[in-house]
Order: structure tokens, then C-alpha cells, then sequence
């Protein structure tokens, strides 16, 4: 590194036209997936990644999947993660080593970690002492319950974490198998998203740091509580009128189901009637199309036990991929059960260029393709130029470099602490004009981490979370909808009618005073109301503006209609989560709206600090399907490296055995996860269930054993577990050093004392509702403390402020915009 060039980093202007985050350091350590794919994010977007593993290894080296036999070097899933990374390897309990990552973090911008909390004291990585150790770097801990709070130093893994979460109590969807476990989303899914948070959240703290001045500072993020934030509304359900959320019983509505074809399966999922009678008439109107039980949407939900086998037996004569551009054809929102090889092929994907060949080593002698980034930007490139590096690859290359840093210039000294500001990107000013979920998260994100969010709603054309349930009370209104609720915590309401052209050009002069725009309309839907970003760029041209759409705004699939749900079939999601050797059923929630809501805010952050470095805006078109794509990574490389797609297998682990969850005493909701990641863990838990002679028992020596015959050993943990109350086993197995866990249902959620530990449950005052408890920030950052600071404004509350306050108006000039109802 160069003269003075550590000093002046945050200066470096790279092209209007790169990779956003070009000249910006990031270390990452620890093993797994959160922070591999948190420092993968910032490494796409151009951040220089060096990845600090442990000598024998990350763990995901031996996960697979491989070409032929297991190589620790051709590990799918580590190549997909690391691509672009160095690599150095540390045993951070030697005093040695651990000086090494100091003089790396000394020259670092941002840490990102998931080193458990109950390991952090012999590998010095406590989050204070690390920012006292050096003022300007930014510390992301990741761990499966955070670094504090009553479950803080429990054992676990992924599987525990999404059980603690909540979100598959209500998975699979609308399920007949009572005795059969709730099921978590096929995957690392709460290690995904709680990498995504953690690249949110560093950055916006870096765009802090370099927008305001001041040192760094840690952030504290638990899987369990990232994954609670996007379990859709089953919190509020229990929290505004007491109602348990399951996986058993039926939709409200319908249909909504997955519906056999010739050659393989299709979901329909219909919230309009008249989607119904197009879906008949392109069946042939059937005359039980008409019957009185099917009258309406509500109605075919309370029927669906008759309805779907008689759809059934209409979508059978079709082909998938026929059945779903006829019916896209007439707007009628079906999508294909897609496998891994389905996905490859898709020509959607593919005309959006969404693949391309991950970089190998030479010794690969073969070439797989997989998910580069799911948005289109007219100013953000994306990098995948070099492959994951070997243990311990660039050892010898990064501390040389910085030896010769040490040599050449002196480490920038610490900056003076600013005024502590409510949020990290506070004096960021955003116009939000999404709806229903995906945009709502997105926006919620933005207002969570100090952003001015500036809702565009009006009474003329509600958002529809404005009408859905629960409500307060039971009582219908949009100021008393808990779907609302939950999502526009910190936000401002102005209600404009913005089918006048005053009212667009009111919105228009709002721009001028943003950074940031966002929506998530169907694609064209919000130029034809005048404020596309052609338009709002010739009043704002440094604007950021985010388009959010489920396929894109391009390809030949971008005009068609779709849900969440819909998405989370055609990316591959359920053909793989689901009961071994069962069909294709609904995913716990409608996955594709909170993973592209949050994701889009990512983007946004890494937009600023790209705006602020070299004074352009940009328009960002972002794909639903492909944010779930780059999920999913395990799926599609299981195909493109061994040419099988995988099979769906309920809770249980490729190497992982036991790894289940297990009927507990009680109902048909008291379940228990237990996850087994050695030997040591293994004799554990047997003398917990006191048969330590099982531990030598042949069947079960080793994992490769287990796995063999899990179907009996889950059945002998069965045994044990269902006469014992699921926290009676759970505290027991902690205690014993055993990833162990209750699943969490939403009642569990509400009341659990780790969460409202950390801050995530909130009581806002709402101005019907009163004080109710809703989720919160799914965070903890120290030197921006991010809070709900008010609760989801009513309609139009806001409206004389902003227009006021920004515009300029006067009362008499908003008085006669009111009575002309251009502003409502």
C-alpha cells in the first residue's frame, strides 16, 4: 500500500461506473456462512475481502458439494462464498496470530465476524475492546442469538437459530401431518439473511463514518432475531388478539395451493376473484367452478379440502411450463415448482445474463456457473474474477504489504467522536412509494437506521397492508392494521392524489430534497404515473432510485403477474424444503418480500457511500427471484456440480446426524430441535438420555453412521423426547454442550425474554391501537444507536408537516390543495 494511502481510503474516488466500494478493506473471520457471505456482498461490489480462517480450515471447505470425491479446496458452497476473497490462515488463541489480525484490522474499514460469543475471550475479539483497539473500525458480530442476553452463550447452529426464530411454526403451510415437525426453510437461510443484515448495517455505519466524520464502531446482529423480523404476521396475530399461529389447519383464502401438472407441479396463489374466472375459463369453466362454496376467495379457502383435488384433476392434463404462460397470459398468477435444473434453464433468468462462470481453480478442470447479483444498475458493476482462495493462499502476499505499509506510512490516527446521532444514515432523506411488504422492509430498514422515510399513500388506493388482518381489536380501519403496523415504524405519511398531475408534480418537488427513492410496482406501473426515474432524475440527478419487481424490469417474464409466494416456487425453494419423499407444499412464509425488501436496503447503503464518493446517483433494478436465487446456493450447485438436483429432507443436514426436530410433550406444536456437530457432542447427548452404551453402538459411529441409519436414530430420540417437556430437554442439552432449542411458535416469540432483552419487541404508541408489542430492530449498534423512535404514522398524518417543512407551503395554500383533492 502507498504512501499516505491508508489515510486518505475514504477519499479514493473510483469511476461513476464500478464496483461501489472499490478501495475499501474488510476482514473477515470465523467459519460458516453469515459472515463469508456478509464480506461476499462487499466483495461483489468491489471492497477488498482478505478472509482470516482457522488452521485446519472453514467449515464449509467440508460441506460440499463436490465433482467426484471431497476436496477441501472444490467445495461448492466455500468457492461460492469466497470468490474474490485472500485468504490467510490464523489460530487466533496464539499470541502470535492474533497480533498478525491486529496489524490487518489497524488497516482495516470494516470486521465482520461470527466467532460464538462463549469463544471471543481466548481469541480477544470482544467487540468494545476491538473498537477501543482501533477507533476507526467497524465490528459486525454475528452469532445465532447475539452477543447478549439470556440465550447469548447457548450452543447452536443454524437449524437452532431458525427454530428459535418463529418463522417455521407455520411451515409447511396449510400441512395435514400433525405428527409430522413444523419445517425450516431448506439451507443456511438464517445465516443468509443475518449476512445480509450485517453488510446493511457495516456499511451504513461506514457511510456514517465517512458522511459525518468520527471513529468506528461494533454492531451486534443474532440469526434468531434477523430471521424473527421476516417472519411476516404471525407476531402481531398473537400480540393484537391472542391467536397461535400453525402449519396445521387451512388458508383464509383461496386457492392457494401446489397443484399437480403432467410433467410436474404449479402454485396458484389468487387474492382477486377475478383471477378465479379467468383460471376457469382457461380450464374450460368446469360447472363446479360455479358452486356456491367456491363463491369467493374467502370461501374456496374454508373449501379448499373439496376444491383442490377437483383443480387438481383440470391442472393434470397440462404441462407446467404450458399451463404457466397461458395463464400468465391472462394475467392469472401462477408459477412453476421449479427444480435446480429448472432454474438454470429459465429463460428469465437467462436473458438477464443472472449466471455466469464461477471462478476455479486450475486443478477444477471444469466450470460451473452460478448467481451473480440480482439488480441492473445504470452506475453499480459487480466483480467475479478470482477464485476462493487456498488455505492460507495469500499469507505471505497480505503481510507483506503490510509491512511495507508499516515502512511507508504511519496508521491514520483515530478521528474525534461525534454527537451521537439517532441512526447511522440520519440526514438521509428517503420518498417512499411502495406498498405491500417487499418496499414497506426495504423502506422499514432505511427509517430503522436513521433515514427521514416519507410515505406517499393515498386514501383513493390504500396499500393493501392498510386492509389486511389482524387488526386492532378485531375492528377494521387502515390505522388499525397490523401488517401496516409492523413495517412503517420511524415513517412519515403524506397522503397525495396522485391521479392529478398536481399532485405528481408535488411529489416531483419532494424529490428534490431526497436521496433516495423507492418502489415496488408492478415493472412500467410507476412510469405511467409520471414519476419513473427519467422523471425524477431531471429534478433530482444525483437521486438513488430502487425498482423492486419480481422478475425484473427486463426479460421476457418481467411483465408477468406475481406474489411472494409464487417466487419462493420458481427459484427452486420448494422443491427442496419439504417432507422426504412427500410432494411440493407451501414455504412458511412468503420468503421472497423480506429477502428483497432487505436486500434493496443493502443496495441503497452501498448507493450512498458510492454517491458520496463520487456524486452519482443511480437507478437500481432490482429481481425478486434472483435475491432468492443467491439463497440458494447448495441447490443449485448440487445440480451444476454433480448433475442431480437435490431432494427435499424435512430438517435434516447433508453431514449433520441427529439434526432434526422432535416431537415434545404436548400438543401438536411442542417441538424441540437438537442438532449433533461432533463426537464429542454426540456422547453427549446420549448420556443426557442416559444410554451412554449408545454412543459405542456400531450403528452409529460416526457421523457417516448416523447418517446411514438416522431413520432409526431419530426414532430412539423420539422416544426420549416426546415424554419431556420441550424446555426440560432443551435447558438439559445446553447444559450438556448440545445445540438444542424449543420451536418457537409466535406466542413463544411474544413473550420470550432473550428478544425483549435485546430491544426487538416494541411498544409505540399507536394512535388507535394504543400501546401493542410489534417487531422491532433486529440490531445493536454502539455508537448510532438505532431505536423506534415513533410508532407507523396514520394516513396522512404527516402530510402540512412535509409540505411545509420541505416545500415551503402555507396552511391557506395545503387548505385549497385539499379542497381541490389534490392533496388528500
Amino acid at each position: 500500500m502507498g504512501k499516505d494511502a491508508v489515510a486518505k481510503q475514504q477519499e479514493t474516488k473510483p469511476h461513476p461506473q464500478s464496483p461501489a466500494l472499490s478501495g475499501i478493506r474488510i476482514v473477515e473471520c470465523g467459519q460458516g456462512v453469515a459472515a463469508a457471505f456478509a464480506a461476499k456482498l462487499m466483495a461483489l461490489l468491489g471492497a477488498d475481502v482478505i478472509k482470516v480462517e482457522p488452521l485446519q480450515g472453514d467449515l464449509t471447505r467440508r460441506r460440499g458439494p463436490f465433482f467426484d470425491t471431497p476436496d477441501p479446496d472444490l467445495s461448492g458452497l466455500f468457492l461460492y462464498l469466497n470468490a474474490d476473497k485472500r485468504g490467510v490462515a490464523l489460530d487466533l488463541t496464539r499470541a502470535e496470530d492474533r497480533a498478525k489480525l491486529d496489524r490487518l484490522l489497524a488497516r482495516a474499514d470494516i470486521l465482520v465476524h461470527n466467532i460464538p460469543p462463549a469463544e471471543r475471550g481466548a481469541a480477544a475479539m470482544d467487540s468494545a475492546r476491538l473498537c477501543d483497539m482501533h477507533p476507526r473500525l467497524i465490528v459486525a458480530a454475528i452469532s445465532p442469538f447475539g452477543g447478549s442476553g439470556p440465550y447469548a452463550n447457548y450452543r447452536a447452529c443454524e437449524i437452532t437459530a431458525a427454530f428459535a426464530s418463529g418463522m417455521p411454526s407455520t411451515g409447511p403451510g396449510s400441512s395435514p401431518f400433525p405428527d409430522l415437525p413444523p419445517l425450516k426453510l431448506f439451507g443456511h437461510q438464517a445465516e443468509f439473511q443475518t449476512g445480509v443484515y450485517a453488510a446493511l448495517t457495516a456499511l451504513s455505519a461506514y457511510y456514517h463514518r465517512i458522511a459525518h466524520g468520527g471513529s468506528g464502531q461494533w454492531i451486534d446482529l443474532a440469526e434468531q432475531v434477523c430471521l424473527a423480523a421476516m417472519s411476516e404476521s404471525t407476531l402481531i396475530h398473537y400480540t393484537y388478539n391472542g391467536r397461535r399461529a400453525s402449519r396445521l389447519g387451512k388458508y383464509g383464502f383461496g386457492p392457494r395451493t401446489v397443484a399437480p401438472c403432467a410433467d410436474g407441479w404449479i402454485h396458484i396463489n389468487f387474492l382477486e376473484d377475478a383471477q378465479w374466472e379467468r383460471l376457469m375459463e382457461l380450464l374450460g369453466n368446469p360447472e363446479w367452478g360455479r358452486e356456491e362454496i367456491f363463491k369467493d376467495r374467502y370461501a374456496r379457502g374454508a373449501n379448499s379440502d373439496v376444491l383442490e383435488p377437483m383443480l387438481s384433476e383440470l391442472t393434470r392434463k397440462w404441462k407446467t411450463h404450458e399451463l404457466f404462460l397461458a395463464a400468465q397470459a391472462r394475467r392469472i398468477p401462477v408459477a412453476p415448482v421449479n427444480r435446480a435444473c429448472d432454474a438454470y434453464a429459465d429463460p428469465q433468468l437467462r436473458s438477464r445474463a443472472f449466471f455466469a462462470p464461477l471462478p476455479m481453480p486450475p486443478e477444477a478442470g471444469r466450470s460451473v456457473e452460478v448467481p451473480t447479483v440480482p439488480f441492473k444498475s445504470n452506475a453499480m458493476t459487480y466483480r467475479l474474477k478470482r477464485p476462493a482462495p487456498k488455505l492460507g493462499e495469500h499469507d505471505r502476499e497480505v503481510f507483506e504489504e503490510l509491512e511495507n505499509a508499516a515502512h511507508e506510512a504511519p496508521a491514520a490516527p483515530p478521528l474525534d467522536r461525534p454527537a451521537v446521532l439517532p441512526g447511522p444514515l440520519s440526514g438521509v432523506r428517503v420518498l417512499d412509494f411502495s406498498w405491500v411488504w417487499a418496499g414497506p422492509f426495504c423502506t422499514a430498514q432505511l427509517a430503522f437506521l436513521g433515514a427521514e422515510v416519507i410515505r406517499i399513500e393515498s386514501s383513493k388506493r390504500l396499500c393493501a397492508t392498510r386492509c389486511l388482518p389482524p387488526f386492532v381489536d378485531d375492528k377494521p380501519g387502515p390505522n388499525r392494521a397490523g401488517p401496516f403496523n409492523q413495517w412503517n415504524h420511524n415513517k412519515l405519511s403524506v397522503e397525495l392524489n396522485l391521479s392529478r398531475p398536481e399532485a405528481v408534480e408535488i411529489a416531483c418537488e419532494l424529490v428534490r430534497h431526497c436521496d433516495a427513492a423507492v418502489e415496488n410496482f408492478g415493472p412500467g406501473v410507476i412510469d405511467r404515473m409520471g414519476l419513473g426515474y427519467d422523471v425524477l432524475s431531471r429534478h433530482k440527478p444525483d437521486l438513488i432510485m430502487v425498482s423492486m419487481s419480481g422478475y425484473g424490469r427486463s426479460g421476457p417474464y418481467s411483465h408477468f403477474v406475481n406474489y411472494g409466494p409464487q417466487l419462493g416456487a420458481q427459484s427452486g425453494l420448494l422443491s427442496v424444503t419439504g417432507y422426504a419423499g412427500d410432494r411440493p407444499r407451501e414455504a412458511a412464509v412468503a420468503y421472497s418480500d423480506p429477502a428483497s425488501g432487505l436486500f434493496a436496503s443493502h443496495l441503497v447503503a452501498a448507493a450512498l457511500i458510492h454517491k458520496r464518493r463520487t456524486g452519482a446517483g443511480q437507478y437500481i433494478d432490482l429481481s425478486m427471484l434472483e435475491v432468492l436465487e443467491m439463497v440458494l446456493p447448495e441447490m443449485l450447485l448440487q445440480h451444476a456440480m454433480t448433475g442431480r438436483d437435490p431432494e427435499r429432507s424435512g430438517n435434516r443436514d447433508a453431514l449433520m446426524s441427529p439434526h432434526n426436530c422432535y416431537k415434545a410433550l404436548g400438543d401438536a406444536e411442542a417441538w424441540v430441535s437438537i442438532a449433533v456437530g461432533n463426537e464429542t457432542e454426540w456422547r453427549a447427548l446420549c448420556q443426557a438420555m442416559d444410554q451412554p452404551m449408545l454412543a459405542d453402538d456400531p450403528r452409529f459411529a460416526g457421523a457417516a453412521m448416523r447418517k446411514r441409519n438416522e431413520d432409526e436414530l431419530d426414532r430412539i430420540i423420539t422416544q426420549w423426547t416426546r415424554t419431556r417437556d420441550r424446555w426440560e430437554i432443551a435447558k438439559l442439552l445446553q447444559s450438556r454442550g448440545v445445540a438444542a432449542f424449543p420451536a418457537f411458535n409466535n406466542q413463544d416469540v411474544a413473550q420470550d425474554p432473550h428478544l425483549r432483552a435485546r430491544g426487538f419487541l416494541v411498544e409505540p404508541e399507536h394512535a388507535e391501537g394504543g400501546r401493542l408489542t410489534e417487531p422491532g430492530i433486529p440490531w445493536i449498534m454502539s455508537a448510532t444507536p438505532c431505536g423506534v423512535r415513533r410508532a407507523s404514522p396514520p394516513l396522512g398524518c404527516d402530510t402540512e408537516d412535509v409540505l411545509t417543512r420541505l416545500l415551503g407551503y402555507s396552511r391557506e395554500k395545503i387548505a385549497a390543495l385539499r379542497r381541490e383533492e389534490i392533496v388528500i
